[in-house]
């Protein structure tokens, strides 16, 4: 199930970068060929290189940004699966414990990962889920479970 995602290298980038300015320039000139009858490599085909070259830097940003979410949103997920993992196994052998240190176990390991969800994941403002709203949680005519206290307690 788990799969590394792929992260595309700089070669990569500039390459996909550069065929698409490369082929731009080559559409705009056997285009300007075709219809003015002119020469496909000439003086006028400048122009076609000119907006393929801004067509790869364009797609270039692009990429370059893109790249630099995927590699936060893996810093995300390493820090979350860091936090959440060591709370977890906190819980998982605190039955080994007297019962009221269990109970402090326990309610550390809930508010670190309630920590981890509140500091290290964006705002649900900033970065709304469709997929996991409230409205998706609840069943019409119930509301959803508010951060005013009314979420469950250990």
């Amino acid at each position: 199930m788990y799969r590394d995602p792929e992260i595309p290298s700089l070669a990569r980038r500039i390459g996909v970068s550069a065929a698409l300015g490369l082929s731009i320039a080559s559409i705009g000139a056997i285009t300007e060929a075709v219809l003015d009858g002119d020469e496909i490599i000439g003086l006028k085909s400048f122009d076609d290189l000119f907006i393929g070259v801004l067509a790869a830097l364009l797609v270039f940003t692009y990429e370059q940004r893109r790249h630099r979410a995927l590699l936060n949103k893996l810093r995300i997920i390493a820090a979350m699966n860091h936090h959440v993992r060591n709370a977890l196994q906190t819980i998982s052998y605190a039955h080994y414990t007297e019962q009221e240190k269990q109970i402090k176990l326990i309610g550390e390991s809930v508010n670190r990962i309630q920590w981890a969800l509140r500091e290290i994941l964006p705002a649900e403002e900033s970065a709304p889920d469709t997929l996991f709203s409230h409205s998706s949680l609840s069943k019409p005519g119930h509301s959803a479970p508010t951060d005013r206290g009314d979420r469950l307690r250990v």
